[in-house]
């Protein structure tokens, strides 16, 4: 499932960051998260998927990190302490997350991941958009 294959998908947010659009068809919102984030660019970017998921009524959510670099220790805490929860929340009910390319980024995204516990949430990495998108499926 490529972000730009599709010519329905809206844009919800265009940064240098972080690409996140929503597909209509599948009502799955996707962000492609680009480079070295700071907590500006994250807090920022997981702002437009809260409003997104809360507004659109989302359940279904695509993070794209092939082009992800390291997360730090702070990073991580937010996700995994404040984001996760946030969207759990809001009705988010699955994140597909597409694996970064970055072997640090992978060990990072996998330790927020493991200790991540939630009642309605699931959280499963590939390493295919089409993996990611048969899971969200099910």
């Amino acid at each position: 499932m490529e972000i730009t294959a599709n010519p329905t998908l809206r844009t919800i947010l265009d940064e240098k960051f972080v690409k996140m659009t929503l597909d209509p068809s599948t009502s799955v919102i996707t962000a492609k998260w680009i480079g070295f984030l700071n907590m500006d660019n994250l807090t920022k970017g997981c702002g437009a998927l809260n409003n997104a998921i809360q507004n659109e009524k989302i359940t279904l959510h695509i993070s794209d990190q092939t082009e992800l670099k390291v997360l730090t220790k702070e990073l991580q805490e937010y996700i995994g302490g404040v984001w996760f929860e946030q969207v759990e929340k809001l009705g988010l009910k699955k994140i597909a997350i597409l694996m970064a390319e970055d072997v640090f980024a992978q060990i990072a995204v996998n330790k927020v991941n493991l200790s991540a516990q939630f009642r309605n949430l699931s959280i499963q990495s590939f390493s295919s958009a089409d993996k990611c998108a048969a899971w969200l499926a099910e």
